[in-house]
């Protein structure tokens, strides 16, 4: 009997006393959200009811949330997928082995340390520029259609070139950057990132509007629609890989981490900012990344459609997107433990002699198919 008035004890100290509080708080905190949502003012509340979809695009996906989630994500998962690829552990002190924590631990180390500014610092646009190094690609990211209406802003047939226009204000933001630093090494590494863009850029520009070409439109949401049946990939092969290498050049990431070479140019563009602006630039170059690989995948492997099975495509729907960018992200990462640095020179080289060439060798084969009815 008194053995089980003791497991009784232990069972109700352990496990129901326990939930009994949680529900009681859960409960009470459910309560008191309600009630503070029915104290707002009625046209507040009109308001929440009337923009519920355009507030969740906005604070969800593809605005806020899934921005940061996705650069939180991305960090932790590039530090343990390389770790792993080099057969090391990563980090594992915070959070465990699995090392989650680290990223929390980073951000408040970053956001409480001290920003030194330079003495001869243009000091507007040094502090200015970091703010907009991930705004940019932000609001390339409102104009990708996650599904056939789950787009942020729909700009129609200006949504391509309009992504091409934002995303063209990029590279501006590291050249004045590095000018605004007022340091060797910041300058040279903006002069870096001009070249690396300008023979970048053109090729990518190209075979955008190849696949607009073949699609008929603009419109991105048409692009993806046109798609249906066959993604872009297949007919359009030689753009499909310009356009994958010029992701990773417009992310900046190894091979063509060029601006920022470590050995050479201490951290390039970036090397005088401190604390949370460092964090920013940091921040810029998973964003840009988001928002190229997320073009990338509108353009070429069907955006948010689903495979065909069978000749029939699957739902469309915003997990075909989300799951193209799961595979695409470690296939990007693991050329960073694979590849080494180019050289400048090595760079313009394939810049100019042979991603350009080949992709006006692209839009001839496409006008070619067009011409001779293949696609409408």
């Amino acid at each position: 009997m008194n053995d089980l008035l003791t497991i009784w004890k232990a069972l109700f100290t352990y496990t129901i006393a326990p939930l009994e509080i949680s529900g009681k708080l859960i409960a009470g905190l459910f309560n008191s959200f309600t009630s503070a949502l029915w104290s707002l003012p009625g046209w507040l509340l009109r308001f929440f009811w009337f923009n519920f979809k355009p507030l969740m695009q906005v604070l969800l996906l593809p605005g806020l949330a899934f921005i940061l989630l996705f650069a939180i994500i991305v960090v932790w998962f590039e530090r343990k997928f390389l770790a792993r690829a080099m057969l090391k552990v990563g980090p594992y002190y915070c959070g465990k082995r699995s090392g989650w924590l680290q990223l929390i631990a980073d951000f408040l180390k970053l956001f409480l340390k001290e920003i030194i500014i330079p003495y001869d610092a243009h000091k507007i646009l040094f502090l200015l520029m970091p703010v907009m190094l991930p705004t940019i690609p932000a609001l390339a990211v409102i104009l990708i259609p996650f599904d056939q209406n789950w787009v942020l802003f729909n700009a129609g047939s200006l949504s391509l070139p309009m992504f091409i226009a934002i995303a063209g204000l990029a590279p501006l933001i590291p050249i004045f950057s590095g000018w605004a630093a007022n340091n060797k090494y910041t300058i040279i590494g903006s002069f870096r990132t001009a070249y690396l863009y300008i023979s970048a850029e053109i090729p990518l520009v190209i075979c955008a509007a190849a696949t607009a070409i073949m699609a008929g439109s603009f419109n991105l949401v048409e692009i993806v629609e046109a798609q249906a049946n066959l993604w872009f990939a297949v007919p359009q092969f030689i753009g499909f890989v310009i356009f994958f290498l010029g992701l990773i050049i417009e992310s900046e990431r190894t091979p063509f981490d060029i601006p920022t070479a470590e050995v050479e140019l201490v951290m390039g563009w970036r090397t005088e900012f401190s604390g949370i602006l460092f964090g920013f630039t940091m921040m810029a170059e998973y964003v840009g990344f988001l928002a190229w690989s997320l073009l990338f995948i509108t353009l070429y492997l069907g955006g948010f459609n689903g495979p065909n099975v069978l000749g029939l495509p699957l739902y469309s729907h915003v997990f075909w997107l989300l799951l193209k960018l799961a595979v695409l992200v470690p296939i990007v990462i693991i050329i960073r433990g694979i590849f080494p640095r180019l050289r400048m020179d090595q760079m313009l080289r394939l810049g100019w002699y042979y991603l350009t060439p080949l992709a006006v060798l692209n839009l001839f084969i496409v006008l070619t198919l067009k011409l001779l009815g293949v696609f409408p």
